[in-house]
């Protein structure tokens, strides 16, 4: 008797520990594309650029798709920033299904259309945490009514937070 309490307490004991919890995985199953402003000086005297970060006043943005029949471009209904003030960076997430993300950015009362095109790729974590959908962005697209240009700066976008992409105005 004595012999079998205690199989099944050890038995209880490794498989309490050896089970990952739950919000370990959520924690490192979360892979967003994080986007800098900035603004470049051009000193005429000391033909020096000096780039700056930048504080966008008022800044909406929200996500879009393609229709594949129409080819028409439609908004997605969750708007991901909602007249964000005084913001410097932002974090958006790219589409796991397809290999473009579009973007529509309006800038107090401008409006851009940001378009990333990137593969997508599955990474193994764990037996318990399974697969998360990481990203490499090949080339990205935009219209200039205030974004002026776009750098890539780490063509990864994982888990880790870093800067993917700076926009200039």
């Amino acid at each position: 008797m004595k012999k079998s309490i205690f199989i099944v307490f050890i038995f209880s004991i490794l498989l309490f520990f050896s089970c990952a919890t739950e919000e370990t995985c959520i924690q490192t199953k979360y892979v967003k594309l994080t986007l800098g402003f900035y603004h470049v000086n051009h000193n005429d005297t000391t033909l020096i650029n000096t780039t700056t970060s930048l504080s966008i006043d008022s800044i909406t943005v929200q996500g879009m798709i393609q229709d594949s029949l129409t080819r028409q471009y439609r908004l997605i209904d969750s708007i991901l920033y909602n007249n964000q003030k005084k913001i410097s960076t932002i974090n958006l997430p790219l589409n796991n299904f397809s290999p473009q993300s579009i973007f529509k950015f309006k800038f107090n009362t401008i409006l851009d259309t940001l378009t990333i095109y990137h593969s997508n790729l599955n990474d193994y974590l764990s037996l318990e945490c399974g697969c998360i959908v990481t990203h490499s962005i090949d080339t990205i697209s935009m219209t200039n009514h205030y974004i002026d240009s776009v750098k890539i700066k780490i063509h990864d976008v994982n888990t880790i937070n870093a800067e993917n992409i700076r926009l200039y105005k």
